[in-house]
Protein backbone atom coordinates (compact mmCIF):
# COMPACT_ATOMS: atom_id res chain seq x y z
CA UNK A 1 0.00 0.00 0.00
CA UNK A 2 1.50 3.36 -0.90
CA UNK A 3 1.54 6.06 1.75
CA UNK A 4 -1.39 8.46 1.40
CA UNK A 5 -2.08 11.79 3.05
CA UNK A 6 -5.80 12.14 2.43
CA UNK A 7 -8.91 10.04 2.78
CA UNK A 8 -8.83 7.12 5.14
CA UNK A 9 -6.98 3.86 5.55
CA UNK A 10 -8.14 0.51 6.91
CA UNK A 11 -7.54 -0.15 10.58
CA UNK A 12 -4.33 -1.86 11.50
CA UNK A 13 -4.68 -5.56 12.18
CA UNK A 14 -3.29 -7.15 15.32
CA UNK A 15 -0.58 -8.82 13.21
CA UNK A 16 0.39 -5.50 11.60
CA UNK A 17 0.60 -3.81 14.99
CA UNK A 18 2.80 -6.62 16.31
CA UNK A 19 5.10 -6.36 13.29
CA UNK A 20 5.37 -2.59 13.66
CA UNK A 21 6.13 -2.82 17.39
CA UNK A 22 8.79 -5.47 16.78
CA UNK A 23 10.46 -3.47 14.00
CA UNK A 24 10.15 -0.15 15.83
CA UNK A 25 11.69 -1.29 19.13
CA UNK A 26 15.33 -1.41 17.94
CA UNK A 27 14.87 1.83 15.98
CA UNK A 28 13.56 3.64 19.02
CA UNK A 29 16.27 2.12 21.22
CA UNK A 30 18.72 4.15 19.10
CA UNK A 31 16.30 7.05 18.52
CA UNK A 32 18.93 9.78 18.54
CA UNK A 33 21.15 8.33 15.83
CA UNK A 34 18.28 6.81 13.85
CA UNK A 35 16.36 10.08 13.93
CA UNK A 36 19.34 12.03 12.62
CA UNK A 37 19.92 9.44 9.89
CA UNK A 38 16.28 9.69 8.81
CA UNK A 39 16.31 13.48 8.77
CA UNK A 40 19.57 13.58 6.82
CA UNK A 41 18.17 11.15 4.23
CA UNK A 42 15.08 13.33 3.99
CA UNK A 43 17.05 16.55 3.47
CA UNK A 44 19.61 15.11 1.08
CA UNK A 45 16.86 13.71 -1.14
CA UNK A 46 14.62 16.80 -0.71
CA UNK A 47 16.89 19.83 -0.27
CA UNK A 48 14.02 22.28 -0.88
CA UNK A 49 12.42 21.08 2.37
CA UNK A 50 15.24 22.71 4.31
CA UNK A 51 13.77 26.14 3.58
CA UNK A 52 11.08 25.42 6.21
CA UNK A 53 13.80 25.12 8.85
CA UNK A 54 15.50 28.49 9.32
CA UNK A 55 17.97 27.02 11.82
CA UNK A 56 19.20 24.57 9.19
CA UNK A 57 20.06 27.21 6.60
CA UNK A 58 23.61 26.98 5.36
CA UNK A 59 23.96 23.32 6.31
CA UNK A 60 24.63 21.91 2.88
CA UNK A 61 26.29 18.57 3.55
CA UNK A 62 25.22 15.46 5.40
CA UNK A 63 28.20 15.93 7.71
CA UNK A 64 27.14 19.48 8.60
CA UNK A 65 23.58 18.32 9.21
CA UNK A 66 24.77 15.45 11.40
CA UNK A 67 26.85 17.76 13.58
CA UNK A 68 24.07 20.32 14.07
CA UNK A 69 22.45 20.39 17.51
CA UNK A 70 19.32 21.87 15.91
CA UNK A 71 19.06 18.95 13.49
CA UNK A 72 19.56 16.45 16.29
CA UNK A 73 16.92 18.19 18.41
CA UNK A 74 14.38 18.17 15.58
CA UNK A 75 15.17 14.58 14.62
CA UNK A 76 14.50 13.55 18.21
CA UNK A 77 11.13 15.32 18.12
CA UNK A 78 10.17 13.51 14.92
CA UNK A 79 11.16 10.10 16.26
CA UNK A 80 9.31 10.75 19.51
CA UNK A 81 6.17 11.79 17.61
CA UNK A 82 6.29 8.58 15.58
CA UNK A 83 6.91 6.62 18.76
CA UNK A 84 3.86 8.24 20.34
CA UNK A 85 1.82 7.03 17.34
CA UNK A 86 3.26 3.52 17.64
CA UNK A 87 2.42 3.46 21.33
CA UNK A 88 -1.10 4.78 20.60
CA UNK A 89 -1.94 2.33 17.81
CA UNK A 90 -4.65 0.84 20.06
CA UNK A 91 -5.99 4.29 21.02
CA UNK A 92 -6.59 6.19 17.80
CA UNK A 93 -8.31 9.03 19.69
CA UNK A 94 -5.11 9.67 21.65
CA UNK A 95 -3.09 9.47 18.42
CA UNK A 96 -5.47 11.94 16.75
CA UNK A 97 -5.24 14.47 19.58
CA UNK A 98 -1.44 14.55 19.54
CA UNK A 99 -1.10 14.65 15.76
CA UNK A 100 -3.85 17.24 15.28
CA UNK A 101 -1.94 19.50 17.65
CA UNK A 102 1.25 18.97 15.62
CA UNK A 103 -0.72 19.66 12.45
CA UNK A 104 -1.90 22.99 13.77
CA UNK A 105 1.64 24.03 14.72
CA UNK A 106 3.05 23.01 11.34
CA UNK A 107 0.27 24.73 9.39
CA UNK A 108 -0.12 27.93 11.37
CA UNK A 109 3.19 28.59 13.09
CA UNK A 110 5.72 27.02 10.75
CA UNK A 111 3.86 27.13 7.39
CA UNK A 112 5.35 23.79 6.36
CA UNK A 113 4.34 22.49 2.94
CA UNK A 114 2.26 19.41 3.85
CA UNK A 115 3.58 17.42 0.88
CA UNK A 116 6.71 16.77 2.91
CA UNK A 117 4.89 14.75 5.58
CA UNK A 118 4.33 11.97 3.07
CA UNK A 119 7.90 12.21 1.79
CA UNK A 120 9.34 11.99 5.30
CA UNK A 121 6.99 9.10 6.08
CA UNK A 122 8.38 7.18 3.11
CA UNK A 123 11.93 7.74 4.39
CA UNK A 124 10.87 6.41 7.79
CA UNK A 125 9.30 3.30 6.24
CA UNK A 126 12.39 2.69 4.09
CA UNK A 127 14.57 2.96 7.18
CA UNK A 128 12.47 0.90 9.59
CA UNK A 129 10.69 -1.76 7.55
CA UNK A 130 10.94 -1.25 3.79
CA UNK A 131 7.78 -2.10 1.89
CA UNK A 132 5.79 -3.17 4.94
CA UNK A 133 2.09 -2.55 4.28
CA UNK A 134 1.25 -2.21 7.98
CA UNK A 135 3.88 0.45 8.60
CA UNK A 136 2.81 2.23 5.42
CA UNK A 137 -0.75 2.19 6.79
CA UNK A 138 0.39 3.67 10.11
CA UNK A 139 2.45 6.32 8.34
CA UNK A 140 -0.59 7.12 6.17
CA UNK A 141 -2.66 7.60 9.33
CA UNK A 142 0.01 9.96 10.66
CA UNK A 143 0.16 11.91 7.38
CA UNK A 144 -3.63 12.26 7.18
CA UNK A 145 -3.75 13.57 10.73
CA UNK A 146 -0.82 15.93 10.12
CA UNK A 147 -2.72 17.45 7.17
CA UNK A 148 -5.84 18.04 9.26
CA UNK A 149 -5.13 21.75 9.84
CA UNK A 150 -4.44 22.55 6.19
Amino acid sequence: MPIVDSGSVPALTAAEKATIRTAWAPVYAKYQSTGVDILIKFFTSNPAAQEFFPKFQGLTSADQLKKSMDVRWHAERIINAVNDAVVAMDDTEKMSLKLNELSSKHAKSFQVDPQYFKVLAAVIVDTVLPGDAGLEKLMSMICILLRSSY
